[in-house]
């Protein structure tokens, strides 16, 4: 026995010599337990399983790792045939107490036979469709099930006494006694079964019995003659006389009179009675006949579901393994791409994938190409924005420049200023003020230096053109954005109609530059950060001099 409070071995004494607590409730306890523990076993060792279910119940309750009272327990509900019960005993058993232990022998046996576990479930659905039978008024039917109930399980008390109440309520009272000994034999003290046997006892008891006549002591029958002989008293009946040929025939008459009723009360019911058995018979085969049919139909249809259902897992499992395998598969022709050294490729290969479709070794390695090549990846989608942007594709720049931010979110890039930059304006060149907004909003936060020269271009902007904006009319100047500095603007509305530079009086003012009509040398608004190739503000590539 071990300490509640610390965990260290008891010894005879009443204090724990570990920590010093008061272990004499502990042991008392468990004396009591180990008690009711030793009468559970007395009557069960005379088929007293009643009485032994109810005080190792008790025994458990006081000392609930009493190992030895509910592996019994479980044996006495395996007896009365409540395998269900006795389960769950051995099953906290062997979890109490892992080794040595008796519970896992009786757990091993049931589950090594699996045709007796099927058994057992089979007599636990059947008895459960007998109780809706009765509940529904079906007595017939719920007195096959539970036939087939008891040809299967034996043991099972619970059906034999449901069985003969069954039997009792139609009369056939030898019947139910009958099945009421059968169960008194497997647990002998059962107080249901006991009392359905007094019941039963008691109406057999009741039999009709004839009333008797007897004569008043002294009374003398009028038509006998009484004489002495000797020291007997002599009783003669008188001679006997003929009577009138009237009386002849009302006493024939009556006589036919009487063989009719005779044969009326009691040959008539008889045939009647032997006719309505007759049916009651036919009647009860049938119903037996369709529920035997129906039972079977009903564990074929099961056997349908279940088949049906297994194949439908058999073909998610592979096609959830077909999909698996090609993530790797397209996961390792992005990691040869990667060895072989083509950042191009591998960025575009990589783009394809999910990072939810690896898990393991498959999700590092993702991790590693992807953290390796992910300046690569933010360069192509800006190379591809920023080439778009200068041939006035504005959709398809801000495509790509989504997804250079997208693939930079901690914003570490050299160009993730540029690519939030032309990213709102291109949307803003669209025509998308709403989302022009929100990406403002977002370079703000993230330069708010440079909130002077947004906050123009906000909520829609007033007469003023984004960075890279469409050309105007032909007196009017074109708005540039200088590659070194993403930040300069122009304000179109303050170009000369002479076509002649002018500075604006904007915020950032000094960074902005108007082009005129004159024919001047093309001044390098843009350069492609890949091929080198320069371009002015027009989107034209200028050729190096």
């Amino acid at each position: 026995m071990k300490c509640i409070y610390c965990g260290a071995e008891l010894t005879g004494e009443t204090i724990c010599r570990n920590c010093g607590a008061d272990v004499s409730i502990q042991k008392r306890i468990v004396r009591i337990s180990n008690l009711l523990y030793n009468r559970g076993l007395e009557k069960a060792s005379v088929r007293d399983l009643s009485g032994a279910q109810t005080l190792l119940r008790q025994s458990v309750r006081f000392n609930k790792e009493n190992i030895d009272a509910r592996n019994l327990l479980g044996l006495c509900y395996f007896e009365t045939g409540e395998v269900v019960s006795a389960l769950v005993e051995w099953v906290i058993s062997s979890n109490l107490k892992p080794e040595n232990n008796l519970a896992k022998q009786y757990l091993g046996i049931l589950q090594s036979n699996k045709n007796r576990l099927d058994v057992i479930n089979s007599t636990i659905r059947k008895y459960n469709q007998s109780i809706e039978y009765c509940l529904g008024g079906h007595e017939d039917m719920a007195i096959m099930q539970l036939k087939k109930v008891i040809a299967q399980n034996p043991k099972m008390v619970k059906a034999y006494q449901l069985l003969a109440l069954l039997y009792m309520k139609y009369g056939e009272w030898d019947r139910a006694g009958r099945l009421l000994k059968k169960a008194a034999q497997i647990d002998n003290t059962n107080t249901t079964t006991l009392r359905y046997l007094t019941e039963v006892r008691r109406e057999r008891g009741r039999r009709p019995f004839a009333r008797r006549r007897s004569s008043a002591p002294g009374q003398e029958d009028e038509k006998s003659v009484r004489y002495l002989s000797g020291n007997d008293v002599v009783i003669m009946p008188t001679t006997f006389r003929d009577s009138s040929t009237v009386a002849t025939i009302i006493n024939i008459f009556l006589g036919i009179l009487l063989g009719a009723a005779i044969v009326w009360f009691l040959t008539v019911p008889q045939v009647r009675q032997s006719a309505n058995d007759e049916a009651n018979k036919s009647v009860m085969d049938a119903n037996a006949s369709l529920a035997t049919a129906t039972a079977t139909a009903q564990d074929l249809q099961d056997q349908i579901d279940s088949a049906n259902q297994s194949a439908k897992n058999a073909e998610k499992e592979r096609d959830d393994a077909n999909s698996r395998i090609e993530s790797y598969n397209s996961l390792l022709s992005v990691a040869d791409l990667y060895v072989l050294g083509d950042q191009i490729k591998t960025v575009e290969a990589l783009g394809k994938l999910k990072a939810d479709d690896y898990d393991g070794a498959g999700k590092t390695l993702y991790d590693d190409i992807t953290s390796q090549i992910g300046d690569a990846l933010f360069n192509q989608y800006f190379t591809k924005g920023s080439q778009a942007y200068v041939n006035k594709d504005y959709a398809g720049a801000a495509a790509a420049l989504q997804q250079a931010v997208d693939s930079d979110k901690e914003g570490k890039a050299a160009n993730y200023k540029n690519a939030l930059y032309y990213l709102a304006f291109a949307y803003y060149n669209q025509g998308d003020y709403t989302k022009a907004d929100e990406i403002f909003k977002a370079y703000i936060e993230k330069y708010p230096n440079e909130a002077s020269t947004i906050q123009p271009y906000m909520n829609g902007g007033a007469s003023s053109a984004g960075a890279g904006a469409s050309s105007q009319s032909a007196s009017q100047g074109e708005a540039s954005v200088n590659s070194s500095n993403p930040t300069a603007q122009t304000n179109s509305s303050q170009a000369s109609a002479s076509g002649s530079s002018q500075s604006g009086t904007g915020a950032g003012a000094e960074n902005i530059t108007v082009y005129g009509n004159s024919t001047q040398t093309p001044q390098v608004a843009w350069t492609d950060p890949v091929t080198g190739q320069n371009y002015d503000m027009y989107g034209n590539q200028i050729n190096a001099q």
